[in-house]
């Protein structure tokens, strides 16, 4: 996948969210560089998720989360991390975000769903980001300096 033209942010995807949100906010600090879950700002916008689903459904819920994702696509100068499967239906939306897929070994991923289906995810993540940071385990700082050194080749 080729880098987009006039990136704004830097996307960090991969299996495990939480690893994903650490290594987020390291490279948001090493780069001084503002940072955030797009899981947060999905949750903040979409409050009552489980009363919009019993009241008006799965898809009007889908468009909230979709529109929540779309401001976070349109920050400026941001690191932002996503988990696999917001990831999976909304990549389109990261156009001008040079993507990262932290790639860790299917023993290290927690997500049993991620660790059922990690070849056909694994793939996917590859297939649809410009860089793949492989990582033997989960440390943050190795992780942000990986990043940068890749970032300084993209961009």
């Amino acid at each position: 996948m080729k880098s987009p033209k006039n990136c704004t942010n830097i996307l960090l995807v991969g299996l495990d969210n939480k690893f994903n949100a650490v290594v987020a906010e390291e490279l948001g600090l090493r780069l001084q560089m503002h940072y955030t879950r797009c899981e947060d700002i999905v949750q903040y916008q979409v409050q009552e998720r489980d009363l919009i689903l019993q009241r008006v459904g799965i898809a009007y819920l889908k468009k909230r989360e979709k529109s929540a994702l779309e401001e976070c696509a349109g920050y400026m100068d941001c690191v932002l991390s996503i988990g696999f499967e917001l990831f999976k239906q909304n990549f389109k939306l990261f156009s001008q975000s040079v993507i990262c897929y932290l790639k860790l070994g299917k023993e290290l991923v927690e997500d049993v769903k991620s660790r059922i289906a990690f070849e056909e995810r694994n793939q996917f993540l590859e297939k649809n980001s410009h860089a793949t940071i492989v990582m033997q385990k989960k440390d943050k700082k190795l992780a942000s300096k990986k990043l940068i050194e890749i970032l300084g080749e993209l961009l």
